[in-house]
């Protein structure tokens, strides 16, 4: 008997939403700012707006604060004509047009939630997204609401040399009693989220960008003393970012200068706040001696990102939370092609793919799930998901390939011009396309309100006599919370034809199925557009049986039911020239004998896919597999697309393949594939590897990228033989490395390894990179990371070493989130040592950071698709967590949702 949980949280939905009832159309700041006290004087111009409710009252957000005098008009108000409760301030009676002045205090060192204006070291900054200013001064905090803001920052000039905030700097000049202040315009009209501030003693590295129109624009990247040698690649990467949106969207910066502040304290990981961009320092710094080739390429990535927000994010605002995936979905999108037209190793489309599969396919499958324009939410934090970001991009990107290149920038030219200055919706958005391109777009907008992730089943029939080649395409969406029924969705599937010997067929389409596709001319393969529950789609003059390459590219997030034999998926691995489906290919083969194992390693009763049977018997799938991998070392391709080919599939991916999930016989099945590969082809492996580690010359740039990464997989794949010669190539490789890439690669095959010094070579690591926080934070993730037996007490330990701080995300995300969200193997434990652990962790944040605390509970999110016995216990956790008095709301909404799903 299911047990009824009725906890109920209040939500914001999105039918709800009206414009604010008072608009603040101009902002003055003044900030005297220190660590323990910082004083806020606002000064408002409110004006009544027209398209909002018919309210007498002003309602401003207000968290936090310790307030002063308010004042109206240049009057005092009394306390019966204002009330300050629930985090909001009311002022009665509001004349339709005045000028409010509200004076408060806040305590920057106390707020460790890292939101507002907070301590992070010795310097001050601001983290306004979501609901984030508030906790500075009382205002219209929600994105609708866009004011032009004048700030004066004034400061100890000794402990705060630097003053920063938005926009351009008007004034500058000294204070009595060795104070200095700064004044800054933005004259572009923004939300709240958008506001930033920055004070302390950081270093400066500048350069400049010449716009296509001729403007100089100044560029300065800011960070601690000791971090400023390692801020040239992220500089480098903002020119690069700066040029690539004038050429490709015409989108100019528009000031006069462009700052960006790395700050070690921080809950997300960059944040595009107008003309002041604050990082996290994990994607700023970026030297090789601590960062690895992974971290050089997100930061050019993230770096990008914000950058692209000036103009999709911030001159076009999103008018709602709801909207979120407006500007982040269309900025991850135009990240993954700046990506793509960099060629970046470890941001490219196999890697977009993987995480959409791995992260955002099972948030789709948990309690948490949501369209990529949510319905309801209760804290708005919990919302920054792959769904909005990731999944929002995938939706981007089948609008591009549905309307063509040059139609989807003449859309996206239509939308900036329509709406430069304003706040939009993803409506707004897809209109602009669909006036552009002359489509109609009104069933593909169902991709913004239904959750879920589409499974498309295909069926292919080869007609000899005719040389026609039909695909029957089938789409269903299986039931989310609160939407039990579906609609069909528009669907492009990318398609290509191969005959069994890995060539490439024509695939000339049917005149009656043309009308119903796309072709895309960047690779001239044709799109079969699905947007029914079944549809047809014929080939012909196909000169002999095809093997059909489908969702190529990954040109649509959803599952892909094909029913391919061993030998065509291992044609495919071997010749089909899309990076994405060749590798897809390898890992359908891999699951054929992954899978099987999985149900037979498991005490449970587990379910494999229905698609996946096949008649080989294991061991000649297996000889597929070592085949293939065989004929890739000993092929002169491209290292880094090798090492992805060389990859396993995922323990997130096989999850989805399988019910119950049962984590440890998932791990064992993949170590013991990985152990049949390394003990049949070892002498290949070993001679790839030493061929990639001879070229290293530890430098950053794609080749080199791709020969680390190609030598790392060989050498995780021969770990798992456990034996001394492969340990003695991990010490040799961390001890004569050439960069962090190698250090790091070395030391995770040592954290799993059973070398007697194993905690001497750790511990080494540590001593060496004490003073370098990106460093040590790889120290503890690596450690959190290992599948070993004595992982939980290594990591137990770990959270009373100096080098952990619970205050700083960072070292949180590496040890805590590592261990729960990163290894399966011991977090799901069946002693339930591993839930416990982290259920305590959860209570101790959720008091300090909650953003950090709900992230960490999301962990527990699916445990009733686990088998039994975890299942059980993961509920145990769940309703301890429930009965708690204080849970914030960030924590309380996971956990009930995740406890209501039971009754679903």
């Amino acid at each position: 008997m299911k047990t009824k949980h009725t906890t109920r949280l209040a939500a914001t939905r999105l039918v709800d939403y009206r414009p604010p009832a008072y608009r603040v159309v101009e902002t003055e700041l003044e900030l005297d700012l220190d660590a323990a006290e910082t004083k806020v004087y606002a000064r408002h111009q409110v004006r009544k707006n027209a398209a909002g409710p018919n309210s007498p009252h002003l309602i401003l957000d207000a968290e936090d604060l310790q307030l002063g005098e308010i004042h109206l008009d240049g009057k005092i108000l009394t306390a019966a004509q204002y009330a300050y409760a629930h985090n909001k301030l009311t002022i009665f009676n509001s004349p339709a047009e005045f000028e409010l002045e509200i004076n408060n205090t806040i305590a920057p060192n106390k707020n460790t939630a890292l939101s507002g204006l907070y301590a992070s070291g010795e310097m001050l900054c601001t983290q306004c997204e979501a609901e984030g200013f508030r906790r500075i001064t009382a205002g219209v905090d929600r994105p609708d609401n866009l004011s032009v803001y004048r700030v004066t920052l004034r400061a100890d000039k000794t402990t705060m040399p630097l003053l920063l905030c938005n926009g351009n700097l008007v004034e500058r000049g000294e204070l009595p009693a060795g104070k200095h202040f700064t004044t800054w315009h933005d004259p572009f009209p923004k939300p709240t989220y958008l506001f930033a501030a920055v004070a302390g003693e950081l270093a400066c590295r500048e350069n400049r960008f010449v716009t296509q129109s001729g403007r100089e624009v100044a560029l300065r990247l800011f960070a601690a003393p000791r971090d400023i040698d390692k801020c040239a690649h992220a500089l480098s990467a903002l020119k690069r970012a700066m040029d690539w949106d004038e050429k490709n969207y015409g989108r100019e910066y528009d000031l006069d200068a462009y700052h960006i502040v790395a700050v070690e304290n921080f809950n997300m990981g960059a944040m595009e706040n107008k003309s002041l961009n604050i990082f996290n320092t994990k994607y700023i710094l970026a030297d090789p001696r601590v960062a690895t080739d992974a971290d050089f390429e997100n930061v050019e990535a993230v770096v990008a990102h914000e950058y692209f927000h000036n103009w999709s994010g911030n001159r076009v605002t999103c008018r709602d939370w709801f909207q979120l995936s407006l500007k982040e979905g269309f900025t991850v999108f135009r990240e993954q092609q700046f990506c793509a037209d960099r060629g970046l190793v470890t941001c490219d489309r196999i890697a977009d793919a993987a995480f959409i599969r791995d992260a955002q396919f099972s948030e789709d499958s948990g309690p948490m799930a949501h369209a990529v324009r949510p319905d309801s939410y209760v804290e708005i934090n919990n919302f920054y998901t792959a769904t909005v970001y990731n999944k929002g991009a995938e939706v981007i990107r089948m609008l591009h390939t549905i309307l063509g290149a040059d139609n989807f920038r003449r859309g996206a030219d239509l939308y900036f011009s329509r709406h430069d200055g304003r706040a939009a919706t993803t409506d707004d958005f897809v209109a602009a396309m669909a006036d552009a391109g002359a489509a109609d777009l009104t069933a593909f907008q169902r991709w913004y309100s239904q959750a879920g992730t589409p499974v498309v089943d295909a069926h292919t029939e080869y007609n000899a006599a005719r040389k026609t080649f039909r695909v029957t395409l089938t789409q269903h969406c299986p039931p989310t919370p609160g939407q039990p029924t579906k609609l069909p969705l528009v669907i492009p599937v990318r398609a290509a034809l191969f005959d069994h010997n890995g060539r490439r067929l024509p695939a000339a389409l049917h005149p009656d199925t043309a009308a119903a596709c796309k072709m895309d001319y960047e690779t001239n393969d044709p799109v079969l557009v699905l947007s029914r529950p079944r549809q047809n789609f014929c080939f012909t003059e196909v000169p002999r049986p095809p093997i059909a390459s489908l969702l190529r590219g990954f040109s649509a997030p959803v599952k892909l039911r094909q029913r391919l034999t061993a030998r065509e998926l291992a044609t495919l691995f071997a010749h089909d020239d899309d990076p994405f489906n060749r590798r897809e290919a390898g890992q359908k083969l891999m699951l054929k004998f992954l899978l099987p194992r999985i149900v037979q390693l498991s005490a449970d009763e587990i379910t494999p896919a229905e698609d996946l049977d096949d008649a080989a018997p294991p061991d000649d799938i297996l000889d597929a597999v070592t085949a293939a991998f065989a004929a890739m070392l000993s092929a002169d391709a491209d290292p880094g697309l090798q090492s992805k080919l060389f990859a396993l599939p995922s323990p997130d991916y096989l999850s989805e393949f399988i019910q119950p999930i049962d984590p440890r016989a998932i791990f064992h099945a993949r170590r013991e594939l990985n152990r049949h590969i390394a003990a049949r082809l070892k002498p290949q492996l070993l001679q790839k590897f030493h061929q990639c580690a001879a070229a290293n010359t530890g430098e950053i740039n794609p080749r080199q990228i791709g020969l680390r990464a190609l030598r790392d997989a060989c050498l995780v794949c021969l770990s798992t033989l456990e034996a001394p010669e492969i340990d003695a190539l991990a010490v040799s490789l961390l001890a004569a490395a050439k960069c962090m890439t190698d250090a790091a690669s070395a030391l995770r095959v040592i954290a799993r390894s059973k070398l007697k010094n194993r905690a001497a070579l750790l511990d080494e690591f540590y001593q060496r990179n004490r003073d370098e926080p990106l460093a040590v934070n790889k120290w503890l993730g690596i450690q959190s990371r290992a599948p070993a037996a004595d992982t939980l007490s290594r990591v137990t330990e770990l959270t009373r070493h100096p080098a952990f701080d619970a205050n700083n995300p960072n070292k949180v995300y590496a040890l805590l989130l590592g261990f729960s969200h990163a290894n399966p193997f011991c977090f799901h434990h069946t002693d339930g040592a591993g839930y416990r652990f982290t259920r305590d962790w959860v209570i101790r944040l959720d008091a300090v950071n909650p953003q950090v605390s709900a992230r960490l509970v999301s962990a527990f999110n699916r445990w009733k698709d686990f088998v039994p016995k975890l299942r059980a216990q993961m509920k145990t956790v769940l309703e301890d967590l429930a009965r708690r008095p204080k849970l914030s709301a960030d924590v309380a909404e996971i956990v009930a949702k995740s406890l209501q799903s039971d009754t679903n």
